[in-house]
């Protein structure tokens, strides 16, 4: 499959989860759009960022994700797969804890 030429039919939402600008009660609490920004788990504020690394309702997601990208070959490397998932630091192909 040549990934070039594959078309992404997800791509404005991929952009919102990479930019934060997505759905979450923490943008819309920005435009006064919600009363509240928390997170259902009640431990943040819902952004992306919480809801992608820390959330507790989204923890056997986030597992299952890691363990299903982590038996894929040719998608990314080990180390920038665990910067992505651990937010470390990949300098020159190592992983630096930030």
């Amino acid at each position: 499959m040549d990934r070039l030429g594959t078309k992404i039919n997800l791509i404005s939402k991929l952009t919102a989860v990479l930019s934060g600008h997505g759905k979450t009660k923490a943008y819309l609490y920005r435009f006064n759009l919600r009363e509240d920004a928390k997170c259902i788990c009640g431990k943040d504020d819902q952004t992306m960022d919480h809801i992608l690394f820390q959330c507790e309702e989204t923890r056997k997601q986030r597992d299952l994700i890691k363990l299903h990208l982590s038996k894929q070959k040719n998608w990314l490397p080990s180390n920038l797969l665990i910067s992505i998932f651990y937010k470390k630091k990949v300098i020159n192909r190592t992983v630096l804890v930030s």
